[in-house]
Order: C-alpha cells, then sequence, then structure tokens
C-alpha cells in the first residue's frame, strides 16, 4: 500500500504526468504581451493586426503563428498562446479582419455572416496570405522591433489554426483549396487553386482539421500536403453544412504521407472545445468540455512542435494513444491516434 501511494503522488506531481513531463501546465518562462493593432500588408491593402507572446527571458525562440475560426479574433485562443510562451515560443496572434468577430455580429445576422465568410473567395484565399505576411513581419520586427529584437528564431516556424484556422494551416501545410463553392461563383471558377504553401514553415497544427467537401476541400487537396501536420478532433466536432464529426476523421486517410503526420481522436470533444479566450480581453462562447479537451490540446500541441522546431526527439515519444491518455479527464474518455 505505502509503495502505490508513493506511485500515485509521482503520477500526479506537478510537472509530471505518470513518469512524464506533464506538457499540459505552463512551462518555465514568464510570457509578455505586445499588440500591434495596424499591422498592414501595403501590397493587398489589409490590415492584420497581431498579438504577440514571448517569453520575456533572453534567448532565442521558434515562431508560432496562431489563426483563428471564423468569428474569432486575437484572444479566441489566448489561453494556448500563453502556454506557448512559457515553454519558449515567440506565438502570434493574427486576427483576420475579413471572418473576425465584428464580421460575424454585423446586422445580428450570425448564421448567414458565418456562411458568408466561409464561402467568401477574397477570404479564403487570403487567409494564407495573411499567414505569409505574419512572418515577414516576424522576420523584420526580429530585426528592428523591441522588445522582439534577436528574440525569434525564424528559422524554426510552426503554425496553428482552429476550423477556418484549420483550413488556413493546412494551405500553409501544401494542402491546395477547392474553388467549386467560393463567391462570386464567376469570379473563381472549378478545381483546385493555387499552391499557397509557405516554405518556411516546419510544422503545422489543425484544430478541427476540415474533411472532403464543401467550402474548403475536395479530396485531390490533400494529396499535396508536404510539411508535417497534426489533427486534433473529436466524437462531437460537427462540420459546417451538417456534416458528421467523422468527415474528419475519414479525411486522414487522404493526407499526403510525410511520415510525420498525426492524427488525434477525442471521445466526447465538441467544435468549440478547442477554443480558449481564458484571460483575454474578449470571452468565448461556452463549450461542454473545453478543460478536458485543452488539455489534450496543449500537451499534444506543445509535443509535436518541441519534435519539429526544437528537435525535441523526447516529445515525439509520447505523441501517441499511450503518450496521451495520461492527459484524458472528465467526459474526454478516450483517445485514439493515428500516424502515417
Amino acid at each position: 500500500m505505502k509503495a502505490l501511494l508513493q506511485v500515485m503522488v509521482f503520477c500526479f506531481a506537478t510537472n509530471m504526468v505518470c513518469g512524464q513531463i506533464d506538457y499540459s501546465i505552463n512551462g518555465k518562462y514568464s510570457p509578455g504581451v505586445i499588440e500591434f493593432k495596424n499591422s498592414t500588408d501595403a501590397i493587398r491593402g489589409r490590415n492584420i493586426p497581431i498579438k504577440v507572446h514571448y517569453p520575456l527571458e533572453k534567448g532565442h525562440y521558434p515562431l508560432i503563428i496562431i489563426s483563428h475560426g471564423a468569428g474569432g479574433d486575437l484572444d479566441t485562443h489566448f489561453a494556448l498562446a500563453h502556454h506557448l510562451a512559457t515553454q519558449g515560443y515567440v506565438v502570434f496572434c493574427l486576427e483576420h479582419i475579413g471572418s473576425n468577430t465584428k464580421m460575424l455580429k454585423r446586422s445580428i445576422r450570425i448564421f448567414k455572416n458565418l456562411r458568408d465568410m466561409i464561402h467568401d473567395g477574397k477570404e479564403v484565399l487570403g487567409r494564407p496570405q495573411d499567414v505569409s505576411f505574419a512572418i515577414d513581419q516576424a522576420i523584420s520586427w526580429n530585426e528592428s522591433i523591441e522588445p522582439l529584437k534577436h528574440k525569434i528564431d525564424t528559422q524554426n516556424i510552426g503554425v496553428l489554426g482552429h476550423s477556418f484556422g484549420a483550413y488556413t494551416s493546412m494551405v500553409i501545410a501544401g494542402m491546395k483549396p477547392a474553388l467549386d463553392w467560393l463567391e462570386p461563383r464567376a469570379t473563381y471558377g472549378n478545381g483546385l487553386g493555387k499552391d499557397a504553401k509557405d516554405k518556411r514553415v516546419k510544422a503545422c497544427v489543425a484544430l478541427s482539421p476540415q474533411g472532403v467537401g464543401g467550402p474548403f476541400f475536395k479530396k485531390e487537396s490533400f494529396f499535396t500536403l508536404s510539411t508535417p501536420l497534426l489533427g486534433i478532433s473529436g466524437t462531437e466536432d460537427k462540420k459546417q453544412g451538417g456534416l458528421p464529426p467523422m468527415n474528419r476523421y475519414d479525411a486522414f486517410e487522404f493526407w499526403g504521407s510525410t511520415g510525420n503526420n498525426v492524427f488525434v481522436w477525442l471521445t466526447n470533444a465538441h467544435h468549440l472545445d478547442f477554443t480558449d479566450s481564458e484571460g483575454g480581453e474578449t470571452h468565448g462562447m461556452k463549450s461542454k468540455n473545453r478543460k478536458e479537451v485543452q488539455k489534450v490540446v496543449r500537451a499534444a500541441t506543445l509535443m509535436f512542435f518541441n519534435q519539429h522546431l526544437k528537435n525535441d526527439a523526447l516529445s515525439k515519444k509520447f505523441i501517441n494513444t499511450d503518450g496521451l491518455k495520461p492527459y484524458l479527464s472528465g467526459n474526454v474518455n478516450a483517445v485514439e491516434v493515428r500516424s502515417k
């Protein structure tokens, strides 16, 4: 009995989960926040606000770009950005002005506005360009803007997004957008759009990754995936257009094989469980199992980025079903991890 108690204490220590590092808790770095409200892509004439979470300590830290979903903003993933900053990353949270909270709430026609923004050809094709612009800004600010000067490791870059942001991250990773559902129809035609992959990015994460069907991807869209991609979804993660959660699960079959692609499937994970604005200036909609889902998201995301942006072999060891089981809790009580 004494030995059992000792094991239990060890498993639930603040920085360990049953004998392994607890990737879900905050790290050793103190995070700072700086906001750039008027960061403008002069070529496109588009403002792209950016909120930066970064370690206050001296150092050279990999960069992660976060893209929110339809109707989100700079703070939709505040808690996750904060977590990554405490773990030694500089995190740029973007605001896509054509699909942000302001656009969602205009004229109080939320469902119509949501439908319009995810079919808007300018927005669908423009979001990946926002990410590439943010990387350009990071390179520039790393040479000229305090307190970011010489702090960003621009040779090791990752991108993360949820929902519409997952689409954005997947395109940056090499998937090609479908043109068939874009509006205005006469402008875009059919088939696949141009390659918008950003070769500077080494790893991508898609929370609620998009499956086959409108308005984002056809089956052929997935074949050109070439950057390592982590997808995380769940059994209650319903998709736009009435498609079931399994649409996300089934699409993994078509992901191009990089040898480093991973798909995490959680029992009872809902769509909005993958957002977390805790601590931000704005607060998102309530969701049933957010706390439980976020624990797994933080752990898996950190493991994946550590593997690809910090060359951490130990993190790679735990991105599997057994490695993520210790992070399950409450109704989120089962996990399946697939890889290819």
